[in-house]
C-alpha cells in the first residue's frame, strides 16, 4: 500500500467493514467523515475521544500530534479536558529523545489546560523513527456535531488557511534547498506559518453560532476533507475554488516541488457546514474567527469544483502531496 493515510476504497472494505455499527454503547461511532467516538455515560452526558498518531522526524509533529488529536475532538463539538498519549521508540533511541518528547507533550497540554492522564511507552525493533499516538478526551451534554446533520441547501464556509502544516514541514526540512531559491523572509515565514495548528477556538465559535457540523482539514487536504463531509452526509455539494483560502508560500513552494497544494496536509484549518453561511461568515469574523463561505451543499452526490468557467467534479480522496515519490 502507498505511504499515508489508506485509500477510502482500503478504509471501507479492509477497515469500516469490520467495525461493527448499530450497537447502542456509542452515539457516534466509526464512520467516514468521523474522526472521534462519542460514548453515553448517562441520559444527559457523554465522552467523546478521539486519536491521532504520528512519526516523530520533525520536532514540530509532536505538537501536531496533540494538536490533531485536540482538533478531531472538537469537530464534535467537545472541548478536550485530558490527553492518553503511547509512544514507540526505536532501539537506538537514547532516553534524552524520551524526555525531549514529553517535555514538549507536557507543554502542549499545559498550553490548552489539558492533563496528561496516562498512556503507554515502550522500545521496540519495529520502528525507525518515534512513533506518537495521542488521545483526546472530552465531556459533553448535548448532542454530537456531525456529518449527517447537513442537508441540502446548507452552506460551507471555512476557517483558516489550507496547506499550512505541510507548508511549513516541507519548508523546514527542506530549508536550505528553498534559502537559496526565495528570499530569507519567505522561507522563515513559511516554516512560521505551522507555528500552531489548533482549530478549538475556531469550532467552539461556530458551535455557538449554529454551525450544523464541523469537519477538520488534515491528511488528503481540502479535497479530502471536503469529500469525507460530504461522504459522511450523502450529499452532494457546489464550491467556488477560488475563495479557498491559501498563502503565497504554499503557492509556490508547492509550484517549485510539484505537489498539489489542494491534497497537502492541513492542519489548522476547518470547514463547517451551517444554514445561511454568509450570516455566519459574519458573525464568526465579529468573534475574530477569520471564516469565508465558499459554497453550498445540494441534493444527490454530484461534488462540483468551480474555478471561473472551469468545472471539476471531486475526487475519492487521493495520497497526500507531501507523501508524493514515496510507495
Amino acid at each position: 500500500m502507498r505511504t499515508g493515510k489508506v485509500s477510502q476504497n482500503v478504509l471501507e472494505r479492509s477497515v469500516l467493514r469490520y467495525c461493527r455499527q448499530g450497537q447502542k454503547h456509542a452515539l457516534q461511532g466509526a464512520g467516514t467523515g468521523n474522526d472521534c467516538a462519542v460514548l453515553p455515560v448517562s441520559d444527559r452526558t457523554a465522552v467523546s475521544c478521539a486519536l491521532h498518531a504520528a512519526v516523530i522526524d520533525q520536532t514540530q509533529k509532536i505538537r501536531y500530534c496533540l494538536e490533531h488529536a485536540m482538533n478531531n475532538l472538537a469537530c464534535s463539538g467537545c472541548l478536550p479536558t485530558a490527553l492518553m498519549s503511547a509512544l514507540l521508540l526505536p532501539n537506538e533511541a537514547e532516553e534524552s529523545v524520551l524526555k525531549e518528547i514529553m517535555a514538549q507533550a507536557e507543554a502542549v497540554c499545559e498550553e490548552y489546560g489539558l492533563q496528561i492522564c496516562g498512556g503507554h511507552t515502550e522500545v521496540t525493533p519495529a520502528v525507525a523513527c518515534p512513533v506518537l499516538t495521542a488521545t483526546a478526551f472530552g465531556v459533553m451534554e448535548e448532542a454530537p456535531l456531525r456529518a449527517s446533520n447537513l442537508r441540502a441547501g446548507m452552506d460551507l464556509l471555512i476557517a483558516g488557511t489550507i496547506a499550512q502544516e505541510g507548508t511549513a514541514l516541507l519548508a523546514a526540512a527542506k530549508e536550505k534547498e528553498l534559502r537559496t531559491r526565495f528570499p530569507a523572509d519567505f522561507v522563515e515565514n513559511a516554516i512560521h506559518m505551522g507555528r500552531s495548528i489548533c482549530i478549538l477556538d475556531a469550532a467552539q465559535a461556530a458551535k455557538r453560532e449554529g454551525a450544523a457540523a464541523l469537519h477538520d482539514v488534515s491528511q488528503g487536504g481540502i479535497f479530502g476533507a471536503l469529500w469525507e463531509l460530504c461522504e459522511g452526509a450523502q450529499i452532494g455539494l457546489e464550491a467556488d475554488l477560488r475563495k479557498i483560502p491559501i498563502r503565497q508560500e504554499t503557492v509556490e513552494i508547492c509550484e517549485y516541488y510539484g505537489k498539489n497544494p489542494y491534497q497537502l496536509l492541513s492542519g489548522g484549518s476547518l470547514l463547517i457546514g451551517a444554514r445561511n453561511g454568509k450570516a455566519m461568515e459574519e458573525r464568526l469574523r465579529g468573534r475574530g474567527i477569520d471564516a469565508v463561505w465558499i459554497g453550498t451543499f445540494t441534493e444527490g452526490s454530484r461534488r462540483i469544483l468551480r474555478n471561473k468557467e472551469e468545472i471539476r467534479f471531486l475526487e475519492r480522496p487521493a495520497q497526500d502531496a507531501i507523501w508524493e515519490g514515496e510507495k
